[in-house]
């Protein structure tokens, strides 16, 4: 599963928060599987001066963000051609709205005269995989917080999954604005998902629908949109 820490070009403008290390630590991943039933596990790392007796804690969070739509398309729910999907996804000041759905917190001590800091932390079963759709998104972060005299020294990370979609779908994204339905491809992991307020299925697409012989996602993107 190809999993990102940073946020890459194609993911920026869409609200999500970029990584960021603390005054004097930082998180480091061994194992990172941002779905229900996963598991994350790593380290938190001294940095140069980063000597505390305060107690780190570390924290996963999953939130269920769903995208404030134009007025002109809110609650359709018939199949959006691609040069709406375009228009969506080219707007210039997208605006998301999240929802936490999910927190897990472990204590893992302080970094005094530790290097480092061992954390691991089993997912429940119910929670959605991280995805990045046109409407609804599930996002993954661990976070490890310091107590300071004033508010809490924060190291931060995103969890994404980008992965080749090549199977050509009809994925349906409910939020709490509405559902659409959208011509699209998945990978060969996506699957339904819910969580809060908003859930993603696929379905297959109608015959009328598929794309030409030997076309991938980009290039049925190009010739619907005619860019």
């Amino acid at each position: 599963m190809p999993l990102l820490t940073e946020v890459p070009d194609e993911l920026k403008f869409r609200g999500i928060e970029p990584p960021q290390n603390a005054r004097g630590f930082t998180i480091t991943l061994d194992v990172a599987d941002p779905r229900g039933g996963g598991r994350v596990e790593g380290r938190v790392e001294r940095l140069r001066g980063g000597r505390d007796l305060h107690p780190i804690a570390v924290e996963v969070h999953c939130a269920a963000a769903w995208l404030d739509v134009p007025p002109q398309l809110v609650g359709k729910k018939r199949l959006l051609s691609w040069s709406s999907y375009w228009d969506i996804r080219s707007r210039a000041v997208p605006v998301w709205l999240d929802e936490e759905v999910f927190l897990d917190r472990v204590e893992v001590g302080p970094l005094d005269d530790a290097n480092w800091r061992q954390f691991s932390l089993v997912l429940p079963d119910r929670l959605p995989r991280a995805l990045e759709g046109t409407f609804v998104a599930f996002r993954w972060r661990v976070e490890a917080r310091r107590r300071r005299l004033v508010g809490s020294d924060v190291a931060s990370i995103p969890l994404l999954v980008l992965e080749p979609r090549t199977v050509p779908v009809i994925r349906v994204e409910t939020t709490p604005i509405g559902t659409w339905r959208l011509l699209e491809w998945r990978s060969e992991f996506e699957a339904d998902g819910a969580g809060g307020p908003c859930s993603v299925g696929y379905e297959e697409r109608r015959s009328e629908d598929m794309p030409l012989p030997g076309e991938t996602r980009e290039k049925e993107l190009a010739r619907r949109t005619g860019t």
